[in-house]
C-alpha cells in the first residue's frame, strides 16, 4: 500500500494531467466501468467531434496516470506548456516504466 507522501504525489500528478487536458479542450470523465451488461474499459474517443477520455475511477491513482500518459502520446503537445515531468514521460515513454 502506498504511503501518504506517495499517494499525495500521485494525486498531484493526476491534477497536473487534468490541467494539461483542459489546455487542449480534452474532457476527462472518471466513471465506474464495472457494469457487466456493458463491458467497457478506460480509453479515448470522440463524442460530437470533441476528444473525450474515459478513465475507470476504480483503478489506482497510479494506473489512472499511466492510462492518461499513454493516451496523451496520441496528441500534439509541442505548442502547449505541460509540467516537466509530463513532457519527460511523453518524450521518453520507455524510460518511465509505464506500458506503452
Amino acid at each position: 500500500m502506498p504511503d501518504s507522501n506517495t499517494e499525495s504525489l500521485m494525486l498531484s500528478r493526476l491534477e497536473d494531467l487534468k490541467d494539461t487536458a483542459r489546455k487542449l479542450s480534452i474532457e476527462i470523465l472518471f466513471a465506474d466501468l464495472s457494469d457487466p451488461e456493458i463491458p467497457a474499459q478506460s480509453g479515448s474517443c470522440k463524442v460530437r467531434g470533441e476528444d473525450l477520455i474515459v478513465v475507470d475511477k476504480r483503478l489506482s491513482t497510479q494506473r489512472q496516470i499511466e492510462i492518461l500518459l499513454n493516451i496523451f502520446q496520441q496528441f500534439d503537445w509541442d505548442d502547449v506548456y505541460v509540467a516537466s515531468w509530463i513532457r519527460e514521460r511523453l518524450e521518453n515513454p520507455k524510460l518511465t516504466g509505464f506500458p506503452t
